[in-house]
């Protein structure tokens, strides 16, 4: 029986390794169909409350779509237009840095009588930046390529939604009950969760680009868009965007140490705001999972399929711990991967205790 046990603990690694293998070289295949059912899991309760309202499925569907389609649209807009603007900026920008250069190896010299080499001077930093932004505009390329993509996997989803129980009667009509249960449950978390983080996102995201705009640091618009997509990553993310909004004002703003520290103190100030208790509020016990596995998943997913898979690290990961808490099997590491505390389960608990100690002095 241990020996059985023991195989089936090691097939299991071996088919995670295979899975993690297949998933990084078909990731151009794999990837798009993750988004893509994300999105479903998102935007599909909306197509159902127009149906409630009297509005055709299919009206619903191009509705959804066309919005989805003009957001990606004014994306795609700004991000080129803020690279180009970026681009005309760059000289002034880098003769900028190094002006912040010269100040301050001066003050090491002065004060610590060090000699100090000339290389940050001498270095083509433009070189350098032009060849960033090359890649950075080769990597949306990628994604409007994967966009339609995605486009035509969600209309597909949408219009097989309708009819998915039926075909569950029909394939497996003895265990339909259960695939339902644990179909509906991923779909309930993961679409709460993205649907919670995507509302939290977009108020972080319009905050930092007003924030900015009135104080006026360079490229608001795009900090506010980068601050709505790297909220997804839990952690990392805010504080990637807080790190180099502070960066980009101490190199605009210098020697203003004034402006620098509202930029900071408002950045850090409207991240914890959002991100330390606006959000968890919202989230509630939902999320429900080990700060570890997190941290884990991110850097898994990461590896795997780059930002993009930053992402979807914790969706992904929301799923694979609700089909573990569904199957009894699975179970144990299921309940691993959540934080282990269930403040109703302790609160009545306490309550039969209290209630037992009264009855033993009664």
């Amino acid at each position: 029986m241990r020996d059985k046990k023991l195989s089936v603990v090691f097939l299991g690694v071996i088919a995670v390794i295979a899975v993690g293998i297949v998933f990084k070289i078909a990731s151009s295949v794999i990837m798009p169909m993750v988004i893509a059912l994300l999105f479903s899991f998102i935007l599909y309760p909306l197509i159902m409350a127009m149906e409630k309202i009297k509005i055709p499925k299919i009206v619903g569907i191009i509705i959804i779509l066309s919005v989805m389609i003009g957001a990606f649209y004014l994306v795609v807009i700004l991000l080129y237009k803020s690279v180009t603007t970026f681009t005309l900026h760059l000289p002034w920008y880098i003769e900028q840095l190094k002006e912040i250069y010269k100040d301050f190896t001066q003050k090491i010299v002065a004060n610590f009588s060090i000699t100090t080499a000339d290389f940050f001077l001498e270095y083509d930093w433009g070189k350098l930046v032009r060849s960033s932004l090359i890649a950075f505009s080769n990597s949306i390329t990628r994604f409007a390529g994967y966009s339609f993509i995605i486009f035509i996997l969600i209309l597909f989803l949408f219009l097989e939604y309708s009819v998915f129980k039926n075909k569950l009667t029909e394939a497996f009509p003895k265990a339909k009950r259960e695939i339902i249960i644990v179909i509906t449950r991923i779909t309930k978390d993961v679409g709460k969760y993205l649907a919670v983080k995507a509302f939290v996102s977009a108020v972080t995201g319009i905050f930092t680009w007003l924030i900015l705009f009135i104080i006026g640091l360079d490229f608001a618009a795009i900090w506010g868009l980068m601050a709505f997509f790297l909220n997804f990553i839990p952690v990392v993310g805010s504080t990637f965007v807080v790190i180099c909004i502070i960066l980009q004002s101490i190199v605009q703003f210098y020697p203003s140490i004034g402006m620098i520290f509202l930029v900071a103190s408002s950045m850090t100030a409207l991240q914890m705001s959002f991100g330390s208790i606006i959000d968890p509020k919202l989230q509630g016990d939902r999320l429900n999972l080990s700060i570890t596995i997190i941290i884990f998943s991110l850097a898994f997913w990461g590896w795997l399929w780059g930002p993009v898979g930053a992402l979807l690290a914790v969706p992904i990961t929301i799923a694979i711990k609700t089909i573990c808490l569904s199957i009894p099997f699975l179970k144990p590491i299921g309940v691993m991967m959540g934080t282990g505390f269930h403040p109703k389960k302790i609160r009545i608990k306490i309550k039969k205790s209290c209630s037992n100690k009264d009855e033993a002095h009664g």
